[in-house]
């Protein structure tokens, strides 16, 4: 055990990606860094999980953008989370800009803190390691080093930056003499057999003091502009400033102009999981090679991901394929062209399809809906309200609900008046009429929504009253 363990961190974890390289089954509105991909934890509470050992939670905070901030408070607050901090962005400016926002919010009194910033979807099978990486990590930065966790490579891998190390430091770690971008496959393994070159994790360690220092220095515009940002900025303003600044990375920004940045190398079985295919190569495979997820039946295939949400899929002498299916889009396609599923989200966004969006259920805090049809002035949804729990009192100025209860006890409020509502009975909430759902029951409540009117869209909800976070003093109109 060494001094550097009593160290004080502020852990910063980035999720305001989309992981368009895990679409369909990651959607703009439902990021991949809340998808259960390996285990029951979405991938941002198993990093939260991974971190509270050597962090308390209300050191903790979550930088994401606006966009996504109920889909991401949902996933801490189900985790029993709510301690950590949600910092929001306007807009997605890259990492440097958003690792400099969380620098200004942490306030001036934090002074020479160190922060330890991390991506919020990455894979680590060693906490043991990771933990031991963190503490010298910590004692390097607190020497004054810009710390960025180097991880040794096992294979050579074109989907990875790296970074060549230079001399050793007498604080520990190694100095980076170079970042490389993403190699081609001969450079990658030129990098293998020569040694002493790493795979770039993003994960980084500094002093909030040396961070802001460099910033100045490397960055001035993004620094400059920052400069109206502290712990009570309000959205407007922060909005505004956001418009004016530059979006770039930490690494090209900083880490790679900066004349102290140190790296450290860790062993932690770690990956970013970045496409379909490290999905396939972490998760046990069959005799074949095959990675088999949710309802699906194979015969002679090899060496292929293959994944259902919901329906059966059956799949025949594939070789080296990825098959994923949900209940509104399916992809197919060789594993080793998962890397351009980006460009067809790209092209599903131009094209405005809502399947780059979101999915057909949505989870919310009270429980789930799922779309089941819609057309011209209607659209019927299942609702599943969970055990307890019941949605805020809200109003619609646009459309109307009819409620059929086909499983459990719902207790409904519409207008003044609150009744019983059983299996076999409806209710018709009018529009403009405050209304709310419960479940008082020990058993999910399932209905069936119908909606009718001119504008059927999530927006057209003002919240008069809310047991979870969407109200705060005044009704605000917000998807539900």
């Amino acid at each position: 055990m060494t001094g550097s363990e009593t160290l004080p961190l502020f852990g910063i974890i980035l999720a305001g990606g989309s992981g368009t390289r895990f679409w369909p089954l990651s959607r703009s509105q439902y990021p991949k860094q809340v998808l259960r991909l390996l285990g029951s934890e979405s991938m941002l509470q198993a990093t939260c999980g991974r971190l509270l050992p050597r962090i308390p939670p209300e050191r903790l905070a979550v930088v994401t953008s606006a966009s996504q901030a109920d889909v991401i408070r949902l996933d801490l607050h189900r985790q029993g989370l709510a301690d950590v901090r949600l910092w929001l962005e306007p807009e997605g400016k890259n990492t440097a800009p958003a690792v400099g926002l969380a620098a200004r919010l942490m306030g001036d009194e934090a002074g020479a803190d160190i922060m330890a910033v991390f991506p919020a979807d990455h894979y680590i099978r060693d906490t043991v390691a990771f933990h031991q990486a963190l503490e010298q990590g910590a004692a390097l930065a607190q020497a004054g080093s810009l710390v960025t966790f180097g991880v040794i490579p096992t294979r050579p891998d074109t989907g990875y930056g790296y970074i060549k190390a230079g001399e050793p430091l007498a604080a520990g770690g190694l100095k980076a003499a170079a970042f490389i971008e993403k190699p081609e496959l001969a450079r990658a393994k030129a990098f293998l057999q020569e040694g002493g070159y790493y795979w770039n994790s993003g994960i980084f360690l500094f002093r909030r003091d040396v961070f802001l220092e460099n910033l100045a220095r490397h960055l001035p515009d993004l620094h400059q502009g920052l400069q109206g940002v502290g712990p009570g900025v309000s959205p407007a303003a922060l909005a505004e400033i956001y418009q004016r600044l530059p979006s770039i990375s930490l690494d090209h920004g900083l880490m790679e102009k900066a004349d102290n940045v140190a790296v450290l190398p860790a062993d932690m079985g770690w990956s970013d999981v970045g496409t379909w295919s490290a999905l396939h190569e972490l998760c046990p495979a069959d005799a074949g090679g095959n990675v088999i997820l949710g309802r699906a039946l194979d015969v002679d295939s090899r060496d292929s991901l293959i994944f259902s949400q919901d329906r059966l899929v059956a799949t025949i002498g594939l070789t080296d394929m990825v098959v994923v299916d949900t209940p509104d889009a399916t992809l197919v396609c060789p594993r080793e062209r998962v890397q351009e599923v980006k460009d067809l989200v790209a092209e599903l966004n131009r094209q405005n399809h809502v399947e780059s969006r979101e999915h057909l259920t949505v989870e919310r805090p009270w429980g789930r809906y799922t779309v089941m049809q819609g057309g011209p002035g209607y659209k019927v949804k299942k609702v599943v309200v969970d055990p307890g729990c019941r949605l805020s009192l809200q109003l619609h100025h646009r459309r109307a609900e009819h409620w059929v209860v086909v499983q459990g006890e719902a207790l409904v409020t519409i207008g003044k008046e609150v009744r019983q509502v059983l299996p076999n009975q409806s209710v018709y909430v009018p529009i403009e009429t405050p209304h709310r759902l419960e479940n008082p029951g020990t058993e999910p409540l399932a209905l069936i929504e119908v909606q009718t009117g001119d504008y059927l869209e999530e927006d057209d909800i003002v919240r008069l009253a809310d047991d979870f976070w969407r109200v705060e003093e005044k009704a605000q109109e917000k998807s539900d």
